[in-house]
């Protein structure tokens, strides 16, 4: 029988490992540092020590694009990327500032897409991603700075019901694997509008901060194996 006198504890005890078993990595860009190598993929980007949300930031004046796609290099090995299950990913999340744009950035669900590259880092011609839209829209240029976090269901064992697949070359394997995908992310990429739509080219002046990765271990056992220990050694 429990003693009801220790469940106040044990409550505290339990909450107090929730919250170390909660993990997120920030980037921050203070300092110049730039875990995972962000960039949009021009050459362009500076990191400004100022205007960020807060503080520094990384800023690209000149992007000539129809859907500006920040993300993580190639080949880097780095917090973002790797075998999200084993890391129990729960999430990703971002905050963007639309500077200034040629005509207009409105209509554009933001976009996450975790890439693979097949296992042929070399070549383009097979790599895929899987991918979820946001419910909100990339900033106009009098929004500000607005963030945005996604859910990544690293734990499921099939294609999420709000994922989709998108091929990138002809070699691509035509049915790609949710399991495959998720426990070797290669690259974190987002994108400006719904991927499989294509919108005008035109210039973009963008700033991104605050690139984040979650995860969260607090319920790794689910007792699968029927060891409870974990639990039972902590009740009288």
């Amino acid at each position: 029988m429990i003693d009801w006198r220790i469940f106040p504890i044990l409550i505290a005890a339990l909450a107090v490992a929730a919250a170390a078993a909660a993990d997120s990595f920030v980037e921050t860009f203070d300092g110049g540092s730039n875990e995972g190598g962000w960039s949009f993929g021009t050459g362009n980007e500076v990191i400004e020590t100022s205007g960020g949300n807060p503080g520094a930031y990384l800023h690209d004046p000149s992007i000539d694009s129809y859907a500006p796609q920040p993300r993580t290099a190639w080949g880097t090995s780095s917090v973002f990327v790797g075998d999200f299950r084993t890391n129990r990913v729960t999430g990703l999340s971002i905050d963007l500032i639309t500077l200034a744009v040629d005509f207009s950035a409105e209509g554009r669900p933001l976009a996450l897409m975790l890439v693979s590259d097949n296992g042929t880092p070399a070549s383009s011609d097979d790599d895929w991603a899987g991918y979820t839209l946001s419910p909100d829209n990339v900033p106009l240029p009098d929004q500000g700075w607005l963030g945005y976090s996604f859910v990544v269901p690293s734990w499921e064992p099939t294609w999420p019901a709000d994922w989709h697949v998108i091929l990138f070359g002809p070699d691509s394997p035509p049915a790609p694997d949710w399991n495959t995908l998720i426990t070797a992310v290669d690259q974190v990429r987002f994108h400006y509008g719904d991927p499989e739509m294509v919108f005008i080219f035109q210039m973009w002046n963008l700033g991104l901060d605050n690139p984040g990765i979650h995860s969260d271990l607090v319920f790794a056992d689910g007792f699968e194996t029927g060891d409870t220990g974990a639990w039972s050694s902590v009740v009288p």
